[in-house]
């Protein structure tokens, strides 16, 4: 069959970067390979001296031969001849083969999961340090699903890559052996096997494409669920769940559909080559009977080869079906690890963490451009934010007002212009520390399943418990944790679904304000509060006024109130200060 260009170059990285995982590990592996073939053969032509040497065959020139040989062996390394050493070489053969196996087979899978980790690991780390703009135009779903499904199945890649290779070799050596018994019957066995394969040929680009149709409907099932389970609410709302339901069961018969039709096709090649073995098992034994006049103990073994060899086949390509129907799992991986790749960050950490952290300064635009497309979103705009002051952002929806504070948080860079933080140009060299330097509240805030404790400590691990209250108690926050049965030890719930909106923004507050940060941006966090909880937001925020930058994005004229500056976005500028 014929892959694509991308799917040859794919391959190629792969075995790189197993090499580059687990080198050592593939090289043991495949001398394990070696040997383990090395005995098996050994272990075939013990077959012959055995019955030699029982009486079952006599005079048998291939026998004697080998028997005589085995015998001067086994007495220059010190023992005795006659059936008992035989039958205990022949064990020890066969144990040493079987040890060899159940070795090889415990490394394969050490070599496949360290793989998976790898990919694993190294992806997630990408799209971690991926530009915010790039990931923010990718689906969820599809992330989650290159990170969990479509790894898993590339080491289905590694697994398979293993298993045709000791195929390959288990095959090398029952060719070899049987050469060594009859060239002629040897050359018909091979000629056998090769007329196998090449019916098999033919279903293996059904097998790479069921692996592209089937990592679309997987695909799919991933954007349903995530959708569905982060919309439940709306869903309900609306009365909608039967419609992520329907799509779910209909994607997931899709899904059951390719897995079967996979199925069929492995049983439909195990059928062909059951009764290609067959056949051509029939027509070994009477050729060595009829034309080849072969010694019964020469023929059984040949017949036990052969018997072991064409299975042997079958396995070969089913395993070939099974790189095949993997492969585009890590096509996948390999094109968003580039993608990602291309879009690092490539942020400076300095060695000191604990230094990391922007003391406050002013905050300069100059000329500031940015646009998402040919439209531009904000058009050299310059505005100076002076230290522990409080500017306040308001305008009409699509007037840029979260961009700026994208562009602020360095979550997007200028297509013109430059942002200055403390007479320090806003780039790679200084971004990682200005993000540690900033509390980030937005209008719909994200809270873990996990403890208030734990929520507020996100931001700044180690901090004490006195830290935690202070940043509570600066948020109005601190009289409603201790109302809680259980204070700092309650559980907020997914998404902080188990207390209110209005109690979620104050803990989101007392989270950002836990790190003490040179810079505080509020992206429109009080508007979808009632009164009562906007205004415990904005006694919070007076409560703090002069000790930290602000930057909010609101339309409340209470806000307004008690910012220092209020600068008013249209058509990508200011239009009103």
């Amino acid at each position: 069959m014929k892959l694509h260009k991308n799917d040859y170059v794919n391959l190629v990285k792969l075995f790189k970067e197993l090499f580059q995982v687990s080198g050592n590990k593939v090289i043991v592996s495949f001398l394990l390979q070696i040997l383990t073939g090395f005995t098996q053969g050994i272990g075939l032509l013990m077959l012959i001296p055995m019955l030699s040497i029982a009486g079952v065959f006599s005079n048998q020139a291939k026998g004697s031969e080998f028997v005589e040989k085995l015998i001067v062996f086994l007495h220059r390394a010190g023992i005795p001849g006659g059936i008992e050493a035989i039958l205990l070489f022949y064990i020890a053969i066969v144990s040493l083969n079987a040890w060899l196996n159940s070795y090889q087979s415990i490394l394969n899978a050490k070599i496949q999961h360290r793989f998976v980790r790898f990919l694993k690991n190294r992806l997630y780390t990408a799209i971690g340090h991926s530009q915010w703009l790039f990931v923010s135009r990718l689906r969820m779903s599809d992330l989650a699903h290159e990170i969990t499904s479509e790894v898993q199945r590339s080491g289905q890649v590694i697994f398979q890559i293993l298993r045709y290779t000791s195929i390959i070799i288990s095959i090398v050596v029952y060719v070899v052996v049987a050469f060594l018994l009859s060239a002629k019957m040897a050359l018909l066995s091979l000629i056998g096997a090769l007329v196998l394969l090449a019916f098999g040929i033919k279903k293996n680009k059904y097998a790479y494409d069921l692996g592209k149709s089937s990592q679309r409907s997987v695909k799919k099932v991933y954007q349903i669920v995530l959708e569905h389970l982060s919309g439940m609410k709306i869903a309900k709302s609306f009365a909608q769940e039967e419609r992520y339901i329907h799509e779910f069961i209909e994607y997931s018969e899709e899904v059951e559909k390719k897995k079967i039709e996979y199925a069929q096709l492995s049983s439909r090649t195990s059928l062909l080559f059951s009764v290609g073995t067959v056949t051509l098992l029939s027509i070994y034994v009477y050729l060595a009977i009829k034309v080849a006049g072969l010694h019964p103990s020469t023929l059984l073994v040949l017949i036990y080869i052969f018997s072991r060899l064409l299975p042997k086949v079958s396995s070969l390509q089913t395993s070939f079906q099974s790189i095949l129907q993997s492969l585009p799992a890590f096509t996948s991986v390999s094109q968003l690890q580039s993608e990602c790749d291309r879009n690092v960050e490539n942020l400076k950490r300095p060695e000191n963490q604990d230094n990391a952290d922007f003391q406050s300064g002013p905050v300069i635009f100059s000329d500031v451009s940015f646009s998402y497309g040919a439209e531009p979103v904000i058009e050299k705009l310059s505005i100076q934010i002076p230290s522990n002051s409080i500017l306040c952002i308001t305008g009409p929806s699509g007037s840029g007002k979260t961009t700026l504070a994208d562009l602020l948080l360095g979550l997007l860079k200028p297509t013109q212009g430059k942002i200055f933080i403390d007479d320090h140009l806003l780039d790679a060299r200084i971004l990682y520390r200005w993000r540690k330097s900033i509390g980030y509240v937005t209008q719909e805030s994200f809270l873990f399943n996990d403890t208030i404790r734990n929520n507020l400590l996100w931001t700044k691990p180690g901090v004490s418990e006195e830290e935690l209250w202070e940043a509570l108690k600066k948020a109005s926050a601190d009289e409603m944790v201790k109302n809680f049965d259980l204070g700092l030890e309650t559980v907020v719930g997914d998404r902080g679904a188990q207390i209110s909106g209005g109690e979620r923004q104050r803990l989101a507050l007392a989270r950002a304000l836990v790190r003490k940060p040179a810079m505080l941006i509020l992206d429109e966090a009080t508007n979808a509060l009632d009164r009562q909880n906007e205004l415990k937001i904005i006694e919070a925020l007076e409560r703090i006024k002069g000790t930290t930058t602000m930057v909010i994005i609101s339309h409340s004229h209470e806000v307004h109130r008690i910012a220092d500056q209020v600068i008013h976005l249209e058509n990508g500028g200011i239009s009103h200060v």
